[in-house]
């Protein structure tokens, strides 16, 4: 019997030693709005993914929730939306919110938000222009930062998002979405005072919402934006790559190789097909 409560006792230890450690957890507002990307349906996504990660997301889509006291219950603010206008109290609330040390992590059409507000497109990095569509793989182009170590890049269908108005101050290009001549940027890092900014034009629908590839470099950029290690979230799971082959959309002009592509919006609803063999 003596004998046998210490092997029982180490039993315990080494089961307990066994178990997985949860990686720190963090707290993000999620602003959608009710748009044509459906935040909502893509929140109801991420949330159980992330929360298999110890990161909580609130779901809002008032614009009266980006106030002082709010944004501090949350250590960094996820934006999937196209609200047009912001107010100065809400804009100076946001900027002070980042500038003070907190995570801002704009998402895909957030580069097409808040179009009243340039200093809201200097925070984010860049400002939407136009895009087709397409099946493709981003290119790493900055394999030692914190971010990128460790990442895999992943396919997905989505948006061939083109940007302007860059700001390259303080701003760090991450992957680029290359086509013959044009390497556009993709997903993007930048600090603002105390505080970080992730952003990534994936993100057009369940398709990439659904991508274990997304998940990870997402939950990448969210901890390195909250001031975390990006290499808690770990590789991506393997998934295999799809089709390469183009897509476009029916409402947008076909456009010479590497000009720039006009487009009603980065919410464009019409439906697309594949360009006949």
């Amino acid at each position: 019997m003596r004998t046998l409560i210490p092997l029982l006792l180490l039993a315990s230890v080494s089961a307990a030693l066994a178990q997985p450690t949860a990686p720190p957890s963090l707290k993000l507002l999620f602003l959608g709005d009710n748009a044509g990307h459906q935040p909502a349906a893509r929140f109801a996504q991420l949330r159980p993914v992330f929360a298999t990660r110890n990161i909580q997301l609130t779901y809002t889509d008032k614009l009266d929730d980006l106030n002082a006291e709010n944004l501090s219950r949350f250590d960094g603010l996820l934006v999937y939306a196209n609200h047009t206008r912001i107010t100065p109290a809400q804009e100076k609330a946001l900027l002070d919110y980042v500038a003070g040390g907190k995570g801002f992590i704009p998402v895909h059409c957030a580069s097409y938000c808040f179009l009243n507000s340039p200093a809201y497109v200097d925070l984010v990095g860049a400002q939407f222009r136009s895009h087709t569509t397409g099946t493709f793989r981003t290119t790493p182009v900055a394999p030692d930062h914190p971010v990128l170590k460790g990442y895999r890049s992943f396919t997905s269908f989505d948006e061939t998002y083109v940007h302007h108005r860059h700001n390259d101050t303080d701003r760090t290009v991450l992957e680029v979405r290359e086509e013959p001549g044009v390497k556009e940027p993709w997903t993007w890092v930048r600090t603002h005072g105390k505080g970080r900014v992730f952003y990534t034009a994936w993100g057009h629908d369940q398709r990439t919402w659904g991508n274990p590839g997304f998940h990870n470099l997402l939950e990448r950029g969210v901890r390195w934006a909250c001031g975390q290690d990006p290499a808690l979230a770990g590789p991506a799971s393997a998934r295999p790559d799809m089709s390469t082959s183009r897509r476009r959309c029916r409402s947008t002009p076909r456009a010479r190789s590497g000009a720039r592509r006009p487009s009603r919006s980065p919410g464009c609803r019409s439906r697309c097909r594949r360009p006949r063999a």
